[in-house]
């Protein structure tokens, strides 16, 4: 539904504001009030594995904390009624002076947010830090980190096997972090 004259913009909001400001316009969209004028109001975000309770959960990260993505072309009164909206502090570029996201940037923006990257991809383990083994042959074990590649998803631990450090290769998804 995007216009030819229409281009990307970057509204600074409140933190933690983000969707309730982007779902604010999306409905002024839908009801029609600016729908001739606005086109798309996005917040970039990108999954993200988390251990909460010791249980993997994917979440969604901001991209960028405090902004909201408008696809529009300023006509109208699409300007002053986007400014209106309670936790908007305004367009990037300046009073009256907004300016528009370059469109190889926007669409960069736009394939890392709609990247569906495996959870392990997105799990970032330290040298140091201490892991459970969770499945495989040494379940039950753990042991800290010596080395972590991300492109191969695989951490290499030091676990005691008999009373002597072994360091033991292992993919990602077979450990966790000690909560």
């Amino acid at each position: 539904m995007e216009n030819n004259n229409s281009k990307w913009y970057i509204l600074n909001v409140m933190a933690g504001q983000e969707n309730k400001v982007a779902t604010d316009i999306k409905s002024m969209i839908t009801r029609g009030t600016i729908d001739k004028h606005v086109f798309d109001a996005l917040v970039p975000t990108k999954p993200i594995i988390k251990i909460k309770k010791g249980q993997k959960v994917q979440e969604a990260q901001k991209l960028f904390p405090g902004y909201v993505f408008i696809n529009t072309n300023f006509g109208g009164d699409a300007y002053n009624l986007i400014n209106s909206i309670p936790k908007v502090m305004g367009f990037l570029g300046g009073k009256n002076n907004p300016q528009p996201v370059g469109d190889a940037k926007m669409q960069e923006i736009l394939n890392l947010s709609s990247e569906q990257n495996s959870d392990a991809k997105n799990v970032i383990f330290e040298i140091g830090e201490t892991l459970n083994v969770i499945e495989g042959p040494f379940e039950s074990f753990s042991g800290a980190v010596e080395d972590f590649d991300v492109e191969k998803q695989k951490v290499k631990i030091s676990v005691l096997i008999f009373g002597r450090a072994t360091s033991v290769e292992l993919d990602i998804n077979q450990v966790e972090k000690v909560s």
